[in-house]
């Protein structure tokens, strides 16, 4: 029964966060607390946050480094306009639902990449510290997307196990994200990961994390 019950009430939320158009920060923290659950993100050790919109690049979410834990998840707090325009690419209440998840694993992809030394304060501070324009900043551009493809690369790893069913709408949602005006900038050209999972997809016989790291690889990322 309890279990019934668990299940009626995911149903209702879905149902409830496609009326509302956006989550609240507790829902949203509740979302990132059941993708956790997943095995690919079950040992990250996460704290959350709120923060002014602006203070989270005016993203929705966002993660940033602590110490003692991977990573805090940051949600923002403020005009959920860029949240509502997101969630319009998603067609009904399960399609909205699983987005929001596949965001919420695509930051718990940055949480492994801050865990290994790979995305740090520090380094964006070094990147905007430079000319636009410039040498320097086409590198750290490249260097980003690098990063949100894999944060992307792992996203996709975890639809494609848990949600196998949403794995092509979550793709074409997210695809299209990217290539959105509104959305794209110079920190996110990510095209040749899509280009390599729609061509050839993730490599389910390899371990989780295995699928991630071989996906970019074959990706073929240039790097600066």
């Amino acid at each position: 029964m309890a279990k019934v019950s668990m299940v009626l009430a995911a149903l209702l939320w879905s149902v409830l966060s496609w009326a509302q158009d956006v989550p609240t920060a507790n829902q949203w923290i509740g979302l990132f607390k059941e993708v956790q659950q997943h095995a690919l993100f079950k040992d990250l050790k996460v704290a959350y946050a709120m923060a002014p919109v602006a203070n989270v690049g005016d993203s929705p979410v966002g993660v940033m480094p602590r110490d003692g834990v991977d990573c805090v998840v940051l949600i923002s707090v403020g005009d959920t306009t860029k949240l509502s325009q997101m969630m319009a690419l998603t067609s009904s209440p399960e399609a909205a639902r699983a987005f929001l998840m596949t965001i919420a694993a695509h930051e718990f992809g940055h949480c492994f990449r801050i865990r290994s030394g790979n995305l740090s304060v520090a380094l964006w501070q070094r990147g905007l510290a430079t000319a636009v324009g410039s040498p320097e900043r086409q590198a750290f551009e490249k260097v980003i997307s690098i990063e949100e493809a894999y944060a992307d690369a792992y996203a996709f790893a975890y639809v494609r196990d848990a949600q196998p069913r949403m794995f092509a709408a979550m793709f074409m949602a997210m695809h299209r994200l990217r290539r959105e005006p509104a959305f794209a900038t110079a920190f996110y050209q990510v095209e040749p990961l899509y280009a390599q999972l729609g061509s050839r997809g993730l490599d389910d016989s390899l371990p989780l994390p295995m699928q991630v790291e071989a996906v970019m690889k074959e990706s073929k990322f240039q790097l600066p």
